[in-house]
């Protein structure tokens, strides 16, 4: 028997589907305190058309996350679990298998490490840019050279999709901060061949 939730040869319905989800996600995000930066996550079983986990970045349960602690960068950035990992926290083994929309910033290496670790199948998200010095897309880059050979698919997500959801392109994958606590240590950090 067929299963009737399946996208194969159905590229309309996965693509109305992606928009659903990734609505979802955006929805998500706007709980985030983070001042700088809203990302939303779900984590999507598709053979039972059912979201199994959600996910948006802060801090940890019962860990205060005051205006001060989220105004300092540097400290933030430090203590704060991203959306990717929060959702893959809550869907425990229920991540196997699942499709996984991320809004907000492109996925970084180590959420692709913990994508690909958890049995996620295909990675909905923000393409990041090449050729830019930002620490964040080449993270990003990274990412999807990980995800890629670990056998996940990534779907990067349209423009088309972003207006639909009412971002700005740009916005949606800039990660060019003046602030960006890692800019200074950018040499330190060797990606490519």
């Amino acid at each position: 028997m067929d299963n009737i939730n399946a996208f194969d040869g159905r590229p309309e319905k996965q693509a109305k589907w992606d928009s659903r989800y990734l609505g979802l996600a955006h929805y998500i995000a706007q709980w985030s305190k983070d001042p700088r930066a809203k990302v939303g996550a779900v984590l999507v079983n598709q053979r039972y058309a059912r979201v199994v986990a959600t996910g948006f970045n802060g801090f940890p349960s019962n860990v205060e996350d005051s205006a001060e602690r989220l105004e300092n960068k540097t400290r933030k950035l430090q203590m704060i679990l991203h959306a990717e990992q929060n959702a893959l926290l809550h869907a425990g083994r229920d991540a196997r298998e699942c499709d996984a929309y991320v809004v907000g910033k492109p996925v970084c290496n180590v959420c692709a490490t913990l994508l690909i670790q958890s049995g996620v199948r295909r990675v909905v998200a923000a393409a990041p840019r090449a050729n830019t010095n930002s620490y964040w897309d080449k993270v990003g880059l990274l990412a999807i050279d990980m995800l890629r050979e670990a056998g996940v698919a990534f779907t990067p997500v349209t423009g088309d999709q972003l207006d639909a959801l009412g971002l700005n392109r740009d916005e949606a994958r800039a990660s060019q901060d003046p602030l960006d606590p890692f800019r200074e240590h950018q040499h330190e950090f060797k990606f490519g061949p």
